[in-house]
């Protein structure tokens, strides 16, 4: 009897201090604080450093307040360099590679503050093994690691070397799987399944080991496990090119700076379907349909078509629609010339967006920097170009008809250059740099442009009882 009378007493003081707990006053509350998130983002660039290579990364900030930046560049051995950067609004900066990076590095950048975009060049001097080739410069952005698929397209391995980088950006290993689609066949090598690419690493693989003497080449990363970034180092006879990854699209623009002889666009089916596409070209004075390009094409099949030559060999664009079927990855190859030297420059296809920026750098005095804006919709479009060089900001609206392309010049000698572009319509934006003096490397290269969007706005509040911050879209 005692022990249950206890058990009672017990059960209703237990009670009796929860009732308690559920009528007192509440604590007093805890300091809050407002405050809005600023733009944040992380680039990689995942080619950034070659043996005997010079490199390069060039960041731009296309915010209204001041972003810091921090470059960190892989090492194989030891720690890995870290490099503070702070670039004004409106601003740029530009980073040499230290010596003391290793032959195989990729960088990672950290950004707070305001939008960044950033790009990565390479100067590749002249080889003799294993096989003579010139020396050259190649571009490339620096974008966000891929999805669950990242596709380098327009490689080859007839009588060029292509070397493919992976990596992984992230603080966990990713584990990734490589297809090649080799001149309209798949190849899956036992030796790239499932690889394991550690955190803050970088792979390479020398694609003539398993796709040799192939005209057209692409490579599909798929990630199983994590995601990672992917590009190409190509050198032929005619120079040096870096080739992007890309997320294969239904709708895929592909800017080539220039046309006529040299200069071609390719075309590849990633998935496992058919693929019904609707193919034009663009130019500054028209837009007409392609011939060459069934309606349907098969499963990893792919296509490599010339460029027809504009006026003055003026630039030109493809746009690739997917009607029904699998997604598809394009790039454009050209080759410029000069005084007995030549380079080539590559560039990604891209999906039309309204809002994008792009940063590129030129090093020799007589260099033209140029940028190419395509309208690959059906009606015109007003866009606001913000141009941002070593002279300062220019800024100019024009308006760009349906199915038309612009050229505009950015800048003629050295320095970095950056372009913003804010359209009422999709567009695509990509620059490019062209230089050739004697006794000095060529200079032909290209980087598309990174479509973004301005962050949203939001607070984070602290709850007044519990402390716990909370996320909060201000109304």
């Amino acid at each position: 009897m005692r022990l249950r009378l206890a058990l009672l007493l017990a059960l209703a003081l237990a009670g009796g201090a929860v009732a308690a707990d559920r009528v007192s006053p509440a604590s007093p509350k805890l300091p809050a604080s407002l405050s809005a998130a600023p733009a944040a983002g992380i680039l990689s660039c995942p080619y950034l450093t070659d043996p005997r290579a010079t490199s390069y990364i060039e960041l731009a900030n296309i915010g209204t307040s001041p972003a810091e930046a921090r470059v960190g560049i892989s090492a194989q051995k030891g720690s890995a360099l870290t490099i503070p950067v702070v670039i004004p609004a409106g601003g740029t900066s530009g980073v040499r590679v230290p010596g003391t990076a290793s032959d195989h590095s990729s960088a990672v950048i950290e950004y707070s503050g305001g939008p960044v975009v950033a790009s990565h060049i390479l100067f590749v001097p002249q080889a003799t093994i294993p096989a003579p080739r010139p020396a050259g410069a190649a571009a490339a952005s620096c974008g966000r690691a891929g999805g669950s698929d990242v596709a380098v397209t327009g490689a080859t391995t007839f009588g060029s070397d292509a070397n493919l980088a992976l990596f992984n950006p992230g603080s966990a290993d990713a584990d990734v799987t490589v297809t090649l689609i080799a001149d309209g066949r798949i190849i899956q090598p036992l030796r790239l399944a499932q690889r394991i690419v550690p955190a803050h690493t970088r792979r390479d693989f020398r694609l003539g080991d398993f796709a040799f003497n192939v005209r057209a080449l692409t490579a599909v990363v798929h990630a199983n496990v994590g995601r990672v970034g992917a590009e190409i180092l190509q050198r032929s006879g005619k120079g040096v090119e870096l080739l992007a990854g890309q997320a294969p699209s239904t709708q895929a623009v592909a800017i080539s700076g220039q046309s006529g002889d040299g200069a071609t666009v390719g075309l590849a089916v990633t998935g496992s379907d058919d693929a019904g596409v609707d193919a034009s070209l663009i130019s500054g004075d028209q837009q007409t349909s392609v011939a060459g390009i069934p309606p349907d094409l098969p499963p990893a099949s792919s296509r490599v078509l010339q460029i027809p030559a504009r006026a003055g060999g003026a630039p030109a664009a493809y746009m690739f629609e997917v009607t029904v079927g699998s997604p598809v990855v394009a790039s454009t190859t050209w080759t410029s010339a000069s005084g007995g030297s030549q380079d080539t420059a590559s560039l990604p296809a891209a999906t039309p967006a309204s809002k994008w920026g792009a940063v590129v750098a030129a090093f020799d005095p007589g260099a033209s920097t140029r940028a190419v804006i395509v309208n690959p919709e059906g009606s015109a479009t007003h866009v606001h170009v913000t141009t941002i060089g070593p002279k300062g900001l220019v800024v100019q609206d024009l308006t760009l008809p349906a199915g038309r392309l612009t050229d505009i010049v950015v800048g003629r000698g050295p320095g970095t250059f950056a372009v913003l572009v804010d359209a009422d319509g999709p567009v695509v934006l990509a620059l490019r740099s062209v230089a050739f003096a004697r006794g000095r490397s060529p200079e032909s290269f290209a980087v598309v442009g990174e479509p973004f969007t301005p962050p949203t706005p939001e607070a984070v509040l602290i709850d007044p009882r519990a402390g716990v911050p909370a996320v909060v879209q201000p109304s």
